[in-house]
């Protein structure tokens, strides 16, 4: 839902009773899923608490994994829970060290 906030309880994502809410808790928040340095790419997995689907179909995509550096500099891939993120993160640093290895 557009305008919605998020913030975790544990890994599983809740919505924020209020924009204010949402901003103090990121304030103090642990976001991080995953972040991984490969061959001197950095992938990192965050949980952002905003819907990053600009259609807000679906379940809201409040989790984002960027590359920085390489060849898939700049790519993004969003998900909707800590499990999607986590998988998705792995099998992008997959792909970095096949390609980068060869």
């Amino acid at each position: 839902m557009f305008g919605r906030y998020y913030k975790l309880q544990g890994q599983s994502p809740i919505i924020a009773e209020s924009f204010l809410d949402w901003c103090l808790w990121m304030a103090s928040a642990d976001t991080r899923v995953m972040v991984n340095d490969i061959y001197n790419v950095n992938i990192s997995t965050v949980f952002v608490g905003i819907n990053l689907d600009p259609q807000q179909s679906g379940e809201p995509m409040i989790f984002e994994t960027l590359v920085m550096g390489g060849v898939l500099d700049g790519k993004r891939n969003h998900w909707s829970t800590w499990e999607q993120a986590m998988q998705g993160h792995l099998k992008i640093c997959a792909q970095i060290s096949k390609l980068s290895a060869s």
